[in-house]
């Protein structure tokens, strides 16, 4: 342990915890699925009880958000540069992002993605829903071997601007344990962030080295 980098041992404790916790999400959410296949005909107004409903969209959302956060703490330290398939990093992802106020838009051809792109790709999105209370699209206008160009643009001219400026300024200090992992990532994998805004659109092109 006293060998490993700060971003080795976040990861190492995140993929425990996601580890420990996404089996048992996993088998709630399918209780619940069970659950309305099972139930009487005469009984079927339960599902539409609010309690019901709740219980069923907090397992899906809890499920989604392991998901995501296993692909963004993820160590890829000896496969940085292989790649995996756009449908199957979407299936990660597209939970997650359906239970945020974001809206994702591959506007590209690829079908592979680089899995340092995907962790790039994840922590964008989980730190997109603290950056824009209320809510934004995000383009991905192009993904390569070695660069990933990004536009995110507000639904509103709201947008937290202290995030920002942590994004902005890479030596700055942050409490925000989203913020400082993801500082980490781009120094552990040397990749170069440039960053701009205009308007309520927020550019962002990352190129690994």
């Amino acid at each position: 342990l006293h060998n490993m980098s700060e971003l080795d041992l976040l990861s190492k404790l995140s993929r425990k915890i996601f580890h420990d916790l996404i089996n048992p999400a996993s088998a709630a959410l399918n209780g619940v699925e069970l659950f309305k296949l099972i139930i009487p005909e005469e009984k079927k107004s339960l599902l539409d009880d609010e309690a019901f409903q709740l219980i069923e969209k907090s397992a899906s959302k809890t499920l989604s958000q392991l998901k995501i956060y296993r692909i963004a703490y993820a160590d890829i330290t000896s496969e940085i540069f292989a790649s995996i398939k756009i449908e199957e990093f979407r299936k990660s992802t597209d939970d997650f992002i359906s239970h945020t106020k974001l809206n994702v838009n591959f506007n590209i051809e690829n079908e592979q993605i680089g899995k340092w792109s995907a962790v790039i790709l994840s922590n964008i999105y989980i730190l997109s829903v603290q950056l824009f209370p209320q809510g934004a699209g995000i383009y991905i206008k192009r993904i390569d071997e070695k660069e990933l160009l990004i536009e995110l643009e507000s639904n509103s001219e709201t947008l937290n601007f202290d995030l920002y400026e942590q994004l902005n300024d890479m030596g700055s200090r942050s409490d925000n344990v989203q913020v400082v992992f993801y500082k980490l990532l781009l120094k552990q994998y040397r990749i170069e962030q440039n960053i701009s805004k205009i308007d309520n659109k927020i550019y962002l092109e990352l190129t690994i080295n």
